[in-house]
């Protein structure tokens, strides 16, 4: 039957529950049952929620007689020496609740040898990867993703230990025992993807080093136990004899230097603790999942990144981002030091403030240009925090219900490169700029805001409650929707002359709406809105009631 398949260069197997295995050699004499079976022009393989498969093929003995009531084999793999590969480049594997290992130690000469993209999800019996002899074939491997599997172990599994024993070897032991490191090299690989794995304890039980010259992408976020990085020379230490032995039982996922990982750019990780001086390369920073209360954000490796561009901090039990003069602890900044054009805050639910009044900074954020948050819900105000931020073009807040403005009147005359103001779903939001207590000479410019957005803000009663004079000289784009105590959008003089229509979205469609100028036109929206809810009111009381 596989020699019908010849020209297949894609195969895709999804939702057969019954399923046991692709290939099934019921029937076939004993020499085809020999044979290899060459998929020759295969490049892309998808097997996806095939909860009773463990094998592409059942390898079996000369002689050996299959039934399809003895297909259960323990210690099984999904591939073995029966079938291969030879031009296969994506292999995707989702939804096998069953598959305890992928790669028999033992291979076909070739097979797997072209791989450039694997993707591993959801295979909850999984203990690791690859086998060790694999390793040598992924010199192609460009993609690599492993998630959702709640029994891995381990990356590379060593040789000749068998899938539901893997787990009794211990890395002290094996260590211990060897005195010569493997070198795992990846070559090609540029994205690497580990997330959701609670099981995940190291990458390889014994000595060995890694070497990542290509990976300019890495995410391992979900992987409780482990340390996901640790300095190489933290490692191991020589015993009188000269052999090299493991310090602790705690091993890290990666051991790093400087030359580790020379060419990345972008780091996903739930741990704060990175090595200084290994990450130089690096542009865009994702720190996720600190469920452990913290005063302040771990960032005083922030200083060892001079090529930084890009802060995301998520889900995180922190109560301030910066908490010295400066932004790493130390307070010191190098010539080198980074220059962050982006910070996104989200889930920061202990969050009272980005800094203390009190406090700067520092370089690293001076050159902030885009200012993101996103359901921080102690936090009131983003002022005085945005004094510091002369250089903010975009400012975006979102599910943030604690505030109760988004700054002061100083602060906004201070941001005069501000280009995007995008307010939502703020349920306490009652102004944008608040002037209480302040003195303000002559009115407030936006110099360069185009585009405005005020969304999802129940209690929001207008732009400013102060009698200020606003001006917004080049705004072409306001949107708004879900404002019922808005009446005017602000309370003194007001100029936009390059606004020319609204867009209200109400009812899930888009609407257009223009009389003349911005504060008679919310005006009659005003209206319209109390109009209609009166007469839904009058209705509802002609109602008869139900006896």
């Amino acid at each position: 039957m596989v020699e019908d398949f010849v020209q297949l260069e894609f195969l895709h197997v999804e939702d057969c529950k019954m399923m046991e295995q692709v290939i099934f050699t019921e029937g076939s004499t004993e020499e085809e049952r020999r044979n290899q079976m060459f998929f020759s022009k295969l490049k892309r393989l998808e097997l996806e929620h095939l909860p009773k498969l463990t094998t592409f093929c059942f390898e079996t003995q000369i002689g050996q007689h299959i039934q399809a009531s003895n297909l259960e084999v323990h210690n099984s793999a999904l591939f073995n020496e029966k079938v291969v590969f030879p031009s296969l480049e994506e292999l995707t594997i989702t939804g096998m609740r069953n598959c305890t290992q992928i790669w028999q130690d033992q291979l076909a000469v070739n097979s797997f040898c072209k791989l450039k993209k694997i993707r591993v999800e959801g295979c909850e019996q999984l203990l690791n990867i690859f086998p060790f002899n694999m390793v040598e074939r992924l010199e192609e491997l460009a993609e690599l993703l492993i998630k959702n599997c709640d029994s891995f172990e381990e990356i590379i599994r060593p040789q000749g230990i068998i899938a539901n024993e893997s787990h009794a070897v211990t890395a002290p032991q094996s260590m211990a025992a060897e005195t010569v490191t493997t070198k795992f090299a990846f070559p090609k690989l540029t994205c690497l993807v580990l997330d959701m794995l609670p099981r995940l304890r190291r990458f390889y039980s014994r000595m060995h080093a890694t070497e990542w010259p290509s990976l300019k992408r890495m995410e391992v976020i979900k992987c409780p136990k482990v340390q996901i990085f640790a300095p190489q020379c933290h490692r191991f230490r020589e015993t009188p004899s000269g052999n090299q032995v493991a310090i602790s039982n705690q091993q890290a996922l990666f051991y790093v230097n400087e030359d580790t990982f020379p060419v990345l750019e972008e780091l996903t990780v739930s741990d704060g603790q990175l090595p200084s001086e290994c990450f130089r390369e690096v542009k865009r920073l994702n720190l996720q999942y600190f469920p452990q209360p913290s005063t302040a954000f771990p960032s005083g490796f922030i200083d060892s990144l001079p090529n930084l561009e890009k802060l995301v901090i998520n889900d995180a039990s922190i109560c301030q981002i910066v908490q010295s003069e400066g932004f790493s602890n130390e307070g010191r900044h190098t010539p080198t030091a980074a220059q962050i054009k982006e910070l996104r805050l989200s889930k920061l639910p202990e969050l009272t403030h980005l800094w203390k009044e009190e406090l700067q900074p520092g370089a690293a954020l001076c050159n902030l240009g885009i200012l993101i948050v996103l359901e921080c819900g102690k936090l009131k105000t983003l002022g005085p925090s945005l004094l510091s931020l002369k250089n903010l073009t975009t400012l975006e807040v979102s599910r943030c219900h604690g505030f109760i403005n988004l700054m002061a009147c100083s602060t906004a005359k201070s941001l005069t490169l501000l280009e995007k103001i995008s307010i939502t779903d703020c349920e306490r939001m009652e102004e944008i700029i608040a002037c209480e207590n302040e003195e303000i000479k002559g009115g407030i410019v936006f110099p360069k805001v185009k585009y405005l957005q005020l969304s999802s803000l129940p209690t929001l009663a207008s732009f400013s409650l102060m009698h200020h004079a606003f001006e917004f000289p080049v705004l072409l784009r306001l949107i708004v929707t879900k404002f019922p105590k808005m009446k005017n959008f602000c309370q003194g003089d007001l100029s936009t002359p390059k606004l020319q229509q609204m867009h209200l979205t109400r009812d899930g469609e888009d609407e257009l709406r223009w009389e003349g100028d911005l504060n008679t036109t919310i005006k009659h929206m005003f209206d319209e809105m109390n109009v209609q809810n009166s007469d839904v009111t009058k209705v509802t009381h002609q109602l008869p009631r139900l006896e």
